[in-house]
């Protein structure tokens, strides 16, 4: 099925309802250590941003928070740009038919920035799937985030290809903070899931429906 095909199914008003199914990656609700996720800066490349991954036990939700800086390394007049900070965890999606889970849904609270959903593959080095969102700041809102939404980033390059990302060998998932502003950040999360397509997507409010499928669920 062509991708315009399985875009215009998602929009169909005559499908048949059915049960819309979720596979839980990570859930921040108990407490838990988070000893293997991965904090990546610009430190890496002698950059100044400073990141962390923290449980906060009395909310239930895991941090990635930290001070990004733009400052150029002093030891490599090589780098041109800096500023960057991400934390992944490791997932294994291999059993699952990524033509029916064809989205990621997170349940998050930010501030006033901008961030990304991102994906990796161990086979591809310096490569990273990113799908940018902002939210309403300081209040909680779950994200669902379609594979088509994804593109390709080769060391620091946007790949301009059109077509839906192939899903085998994606083996972690994370989020990335990249606007590029000084200053302090903070991201919490509540979860990460793994959806099957919503049947009802004709059923909402089309004003949290994005051209390719994108929900953003405002509170409860």
């Amino acid at each position: 099925m062509s991708f315009l095909s399985k875009l215009s199914n998602m929009f169909n008003p005559f499908r048949v309802p059915g049960e819309y199914k979720e596979v839980v990656l990570y859930s921040f609700r108990n407490p838990q250590k988070l000893d293997k996720w991965r904090i990546v800066t610009d430190q890496e490349i002698g950059g100044f941003t400073k990141a962390s991954f923290k449980f906060n036990p009395s909310n239930q939700f895991a941090e990635f928070s930290g001070i990004l800086s733009r400052k150029l390394p002093t030891n490599n007049s090589r780098i041109k740009s800096s500023g960057y900070a991400g934390v992944f965890g490791k997932i294994d999606i291999s059993d699952y038919d990524l033509e029916k889970f064809d989205r990621i849904s997170v349940r998050v609270k930010s501030d006033n920035r901008t961030y990304s959903l991102a994906l990796l593959k161990s086979s591809e080095k310096q490569t990273m799937y990113k799908s940018i969102f902002a939210v309403t700041p300081n209040q909680w809102e779950t994200v669902e985030v379609p594979f088509i939404e994804f593109f390709k980033v080769h060391k620091g390059e946007v790949e301009m290809n059109l077509t839906k990302i192939d899903t085998d060998g994606f083996d972690s998932i994370g989020f990335v903070q990249t606007d590029k502003e000084e200053g302090e950040f903070n991201l919490k999360v509540e979860y990460i899931k793994l959806l099957q397509s919503p049947v009802s997507l004709n059923s909402l409010d089309s004003r949290m429906i994005s051209s390719t499928g994108r929900v953003i669920r405002p509170p409860s």
